[in-house]
């Protein structure tokens, strides 16, 4: 469980999280978003989160951009969860969710698969990067 991943190729990505397209990556970790309804990124870090230094630099930086989104695209109540039951890489959901959202109030990844949406990913990671910008991408 929790294997690091060291190639963060988007063609590596995208073939270890079907249903992914890839957002972003920066020089701690890479983003991806799921092509469903409900807004979902996965945040690959590149380095084992091993000691308390590297997790508060990658859960800062999340909450730096979680900040960012629910500012300007008006995003609401989200879940953010380092799971891997399903898949051995170290990973972290963050799912924006919403009363009117297919899975609630259950948790998503107890309702999988979601309904698939075609350039949800594309319009999110368009979101994403305005938002990166915003809070000054070259600190992350």
């Amino acid at each position: 469980m929790d294997k690091v991943v060291t190639d963060h190729s988007p063609e590596n990505l995208t073939a270890l999280f079907p249903g992914t397209q890839v957002v972003a990556e920066l020089p701690f970790f890479s983003i991806l978003a799921k092509e469903t309804r409900v807004p979902w990124l996965i945040f690959i870090p590149k380095y084992p989160l091993e000691n308390i230094n590297s997790t508060l630099l990658l859960y800062g930086q999340i909450h730096r951009l979680v900040e960012e989104l629910r500012e300007t695209n008006g995003m609401g109540h989200y879940n953010l969860a380092k799971i891997g039951n399903k898949n051995e890489w170290l990973h972290l959901h963050l799912v924006f969710r919403s009363e009117h959202d297919e899975a609630w109030p259950d948790p998503v990844w107890c309702r999988e698969p979601l309904e698939e949406n075609k350039g949800a990913a594309t319009g999110l990671s368009k979101m994403v990067k305005s938002a990166l910008q915003q809070t000054s991408a070259s600190a992350m």
